[in-house]
């Protein structure tokens, strides 16, 4: 077995002579609490500001509130490149092994039609970014290439327009290439992307990219320790995004923290429930990923009664969905989960329809 303790001393030197300090942020609304990123671009005003809040809320992996932001940059400046960057983003879920092909496509179409028509504004370093995501929408190469090839570009990108955005992506991107395996990391590959996110971390506090992507690489049994930092913070810095409130129940699920995975996955889906009420949004919309961590931890605690209680809502939910004739998405694969669960716990009672 592979000795660690070298690995972690190094990157331990590498933490504790990071540097640099809190530089001035953009910041967005006061509807929405994401953190703070600063993000230039050659947009400016209310195009800039949806922008900035599109960037924040996909750090947070918040898709479909990020997509709604850089639509409306793309609709206040119809020549925003970086808004159809942006949307481009939202169509791919590196982590989550999801890319939307068609979506993507339509979006570079509407893009190519702006730059053909002479319409598009742009810099030399956000040309670079269009660039760089274009390959993840070129279909004549395999998936796999596709994220190699990505995370080369655009640590080019970071070498040669160095910020926090391009340094937080080009960590996304190098985290989530074929070779890197999340349940068994190899050190070599682990330790140089957590030390560009620690300097972001130390850099900026709150930015939401630096947190969450620590806290997804700090998600396995040798480095969890190293989470807690990160997950302390990262839900009190963006808990307007219920992804971001359920992550740190990563490094506490690895700690064995259970009270905290509870906490933390409650405020999660009564998050998702208050922006889906709010939005309007159908009831699959709900982040029912966080609601089945709180399910799963109540059965580790064997707290039946209470994981019987988010069976029979489910079956609520679903039978609400239906009457107002929405589609159902994951609702019924979950509910079915929920209750294989259940009954695979030996010592859990009956848990009796609602």
């Amino acid at each position: 077995m592979t000795d660690l303790r070298p690995y972690l001393l190094s990157f331990l030197s590498c933490f504790l002579f990071l540097w640099g300090s809190v530089s001035a942020q953009n910041t967005t609304d006061d509807q929405l609490k994401l953190g703070s990123i600063d993000f230039p671009t050659s947009a400016t005003g209310k195009a800039q500001q949806e922008f900035l809040t599109g960037v924040l809320a996909l750090h947070s992996f918040w898709y479909p509130e990020a997509r709604d932001h850089f639509k409306k940059a793309r609709k206040l400046d119809p020549a925003f490149a970086m808004a159809y960057w942006g949307e481009l983003m939202t169509y791919d879920h590196p982590i989550w092994g999801q890319h939307n092909q068609s979506a993507g496509s339509k979006v570079l179409e509407q893009l190519d039609h702006q730059i053909e028509s002479g319409k598009i504004n742009w810099t030399e370093r956000e040309k670079a970014y269009i660039n760089a995501i274009r390959i993840l929408y070129d279909d004549n190469k395999n998936m796999s290439k596709r994220r190699s090839e990505y995370a080369q570009a655009m640590q080019s990108l970071y070498e040669k327009f160095p910020s926090d955005e391009t340094l937080a992506f080009s960590a996304l991107a190098s985290m989530t290439t074929p070779d890197y395996d999340y349940s068994n990391p190899d050190p070599d590959k682990l330790v140089p992307i957590a030390a560009k996110l620690e300097q972001l971390y130390k850099r900026n506090p709150k930015h939401p990219g630096g947190m969450h992507y620590l806290i997804h690489i700090y998600d396995n049994s040798t480095f969890a320790e190293m989470g807690i930092r990160p997950a302390n913070d990262y839900s009190d810095v963006a808990y307007s995004s219920s992804h971001a409130i359920h992550m740190p129940s990563h490094i506490f699920k690895q700690l064995k923290m259970w009270d905290k995975v509870i906490q933390s996955n409650i405020r999660a889906y009564d998050a998702s429930v208050n922006w889906q009420q709010k939005t309007d949004r159908p009831l699959k919309d709900r982040d029912y990923h966080s609601y089945r961590w709180l399910f799963e931890a109540y059965l580790e605690v064997e707290d039946f009664k209470k994981a019987c209680n988010i069976i029979k809502n489910m079956q609520h939910i679903k039978k609400q969905a239906k009457e107002n004739g929405e589609e159902l998405g994951r609702i019924p694969g979950a509910l079915k989960d929920f209750q294989n669960q259940y009954n695979d716990k030996g010592k859990a009672p009956t848990c009796s329809s609602s």
